[in-house]
């Protein structure tokens, strides 16, 4: 319920706050033209001479990848090289108006394309170091990262790329009948909606209609994917499943039946309770010691690091 009324208020708020005005590509300076035509625009490295291991890590969907930095020094203080990902329409080297016109004009393939990028480039490495591969995905990240191992070759992971293992924190793999309160509006998908997350999280003020029917677009794609017998044993490599049971956005009962269903006897899944030092957002957000709490991150860090060591 605490999600219905957040939107609720989100509907409130549009008819009060100032709308984003249209934005088209021919009215941005130069500057932003060039860097939505960068092909390394959205990835950045944290490199060591000595890798244990290569991660890429994915943010959720209106994340500000700034959000993901807790986990980033974790796992780069492990001695882990880290590929931070900046999908589609969230990049922060983007001015507002560029950042806010890629996001609308995003589909679920475009976020596809983001990781199979990020992927390739990471298996290089860790191929060039002979480490392994890692995927640490929050939320629409998560989703992401599980859906990559769904790929055939030429796509998402590509030819020849092994993935070892994954820790998926949130994953929109299944999502609560309360998240697709907004999928009416999918008639109208240049509306924009203001986000309601604290201004530290948020990619963009404002969400564009079509971002989420591209997420749900995702969601139903992955499962009617996964749901082939073929695509199970794709699926099953070691992955660590964090979830707090009161996520108002992805179903706590449904990822852990889609484990059940799709017998993914390598997956893990972890309850996560927040600290009673948590920062004043949703549940579904544990990326970090705000979100979290002291004690509650250095039990999910821990775990993390824990699993990830053990390959």
């Amino acid at each position: 319920m605490r999600l219905v009324a957040v939107l609720l208020c989100a509907f409130v708020a549009t008819a009060c706050a100032s709308y984003p005005a249209d934005i088209a590509r021919d009215s941005l300076p130069s500057q932003q033209l060039a860097a939505l035509s960068d092909e390394a625009l959205g990835l950045s490295w944290r490199q060591h001479d000595e890798p244990a291991a290569v991660v890429v890590l994915v943010h959720g969907l209106n994340l500000d990848p700034a959000a993901m930095r807790d986990l980033e020094q974790l796992l780069a203080g492990a001695d882990m090289d880290v590929l931070s990902l900046s999908l589609t329409g969230h990049a922060n080297t983007l001015d507002d108006n560029a950042r806010l016109l890629q996001f609308q004009e995003a589909v679920f393939a475009d976020w596809q394309a983001d990781i199979r990028q990020a992927v390739h480039l990471a298996s290089q490495r860790a191929a060039a170091v002979r480490r392994p591969l890692y995927l640490v995905g929050f939320s629409l990240g998560g989703l992401l990262s599980a859906d990559s191992l769904l790929s055939r070759p030429g796509s998402a992971a590509g030819a020849g790329v092994t993935l070892d293992r994954m820790v998926l924190l949130s994953p929109a793999i299944r999502l609560k009948w309360s998240s697709y309160l907004l999928y009416p509006l999918q008639v109208f998908p240049d509306v924009f909606l203001p986000s309601v997350a604290p201004r530290v999280y948020r990619a963009n003020d404002y969400a564009p209609v079509s971002a989420y029917i591209a997420l749900y677009e995702g969601v139903d794609q992955f499962n009617e994917r996964a749901r082939q017998a073929e695509n199970r044993l794709l699926l099953n490599i070691p992955t660590l499943v964090f979830m707090h049971p009161s996520d108002e956005l992805v179903s706590f009962a449904g990822v852990r039946d889609f484990i059940a269903e799709q017998q993914l006897s390598r997956w893990q899944f972890v309850e996560v309770e927040k600290s009673e030092d948590a920062g004043d957002v949703l549940d579904h957000v544990i990326v970090g010691p705000h979100s979290l709490g002291e004690d509650a991150w250095r039990s999910v860090s821990e775990q993390m690091l824990d699993f990830l060591r053990d390959d």
